[in-house]
């Protein structure tokens, strides 16, 4: 119980009369490493608690001066593998995603670094970062891509990853919404047996391609993270995601366990050129329809697509609209399990790069 007099009001650290385990509540739910950052100058009792804190979100700011790169090599790459595809086999990618030596990442990460204010959170359980915009290099802008979100679970090398796009995404009128949904739904037997052509199936290889790039260089991220912070052995989930909402990688418990026993860390001191993990060889699984009605979320996709992946070494890729990864963020969820339905797909499989 805490007492005061009129006396004291302007004095009285109102803080000072709740247990320690409510203040500990209120970080995790504050969980922003700026906010709980400035509490640790809040007072002794604050510098004392904060460390903690067992959720920590990190917004990653971008270099003052960002190098471009890493998004020129990335759009080059795609070029050439747009004008190559149908010329050469797929396994030309292994040549085609060699990196510059130059590549550097367009943020900053020094608050991860083992000299970093993250090192001080020796009890930290949950780790969220959240990338910069990319601005113009945003995946899928320049490629014909209106909407297009991934979702990527990793281990020591990726074991999901599962990729919604469209060429057009549009919000549907409210009052004819109702109406145009049914109409469409008869239409669906008809769409489901439309075949991509040679242009559109390139393009959507492209989007396949710009996603796992993206994800392998959230793998490697991570893995310099871990490797510069062995202090923190009691992390069980971490989220990398972007500012664009465009991508989210994921790790829980028995991934990062996995991933921690695969790091050499003078290895992944010593930087790789190309600054992601290497893709592992792919079963990819594609459905297509010209148009799909989201009626729940409200929004019409054109050329709508749903790419399901898995390693080669797992087998080939079942129909499995209830995997975790997948998740209830509208559209993205139900996107994909109104997808998933389509009886027609095209499977291919991918080298590694």
């Amino acid at each position: 119980m805490c007492y005061k007099t009129h006396e004291e009001d302007d004095d009285l650290a109102y803080f000072d009369c709740l247990p320690d385990a409510l203040l500990l509540l209120i970080f995790n739910k504050l969980h922003d490493l700026k906010s709980l950052t400035n509490c640790l100058s809040v007072s002794k009792r604050f510098r004392s608690l904060v460390p903690f804190t067992d959720t920590i979100f990190i917004s990653i700011p971008p270099l003052p001066k960002p190098s471009n790169t890493a998004a020129s090599y990335i759009n080059n790459t795609l070029r050439q593998v747009f004008h190559n595809l149908f010329l050469k086999p797929v396994r030309c990618f292994h040549r085609l995603m060699a990196s510059p030596k130059s590549t550097t990442m367009s943020f900053d990460i020094s608050c991860c670094h083992s000299n970093g204010v993250l090192r001080i959170f020796k009890e930290m359980k949950s780790l969220h970062l959240e990338l910069p915009l990319q601005g113009a290099g945003e995946l899928g802008s320049s490629n014909g891509a209106t909407f297009l979100q991934w979702k990527a679970d990793f281990g020591s090398n990726l074991r999901t990853c599962i990729i919604v796009g469209a060429t057009s995404f549009q919000k549907c009128n409210t009052f004819s919404s109702s109406a145009i949904f049914s109409q469409r739904k008869e239409e669906r037997v008809f769409m489901e047996e439309t075949v991509l052509n040679d242009d559109e199936l390139k393009l959507r290889v492209i989007w396949t391609i710009s996603c796992l790039i993206a994800a392998s260089t959230r793998q490697y991220l991570l893995k310099q993270i871990l490797a510069d912070n062995p202090n923190i052995p009691m992390l069980e989930r971490v989220v990398i995601s972007d500012a664009n909402k465009q991508g989210m990688f994921s790790m829980g418990k028995e991934e990062l366990v996995e991933m921690r026993n695969s790091i050499d860390t003078k290895q992944e001191a010593s930087s790789s050129s190309m600054e992601r993990s290497p893709v592992p060889e792919v079963n990819m699984k594609l459905w297509y329809l010209p148009m799909l009605d989201l009626p729940d979320s409200g929004y019409v996709m054109k050329g709508a697509t749903l790419v399901l992946i898995r390693p080669v070494v797992d087998g080939m890729i079942e129909n499995n609209s209830d995997d975790p990864l997948v998740g209830d963020e509208k559209p993205f969820s139900e996107a994909v399990r109104e997808m998933i339905k389509v009886k027609k797909s095209y499977l291919m499989t991918m080298s590694s790069f």
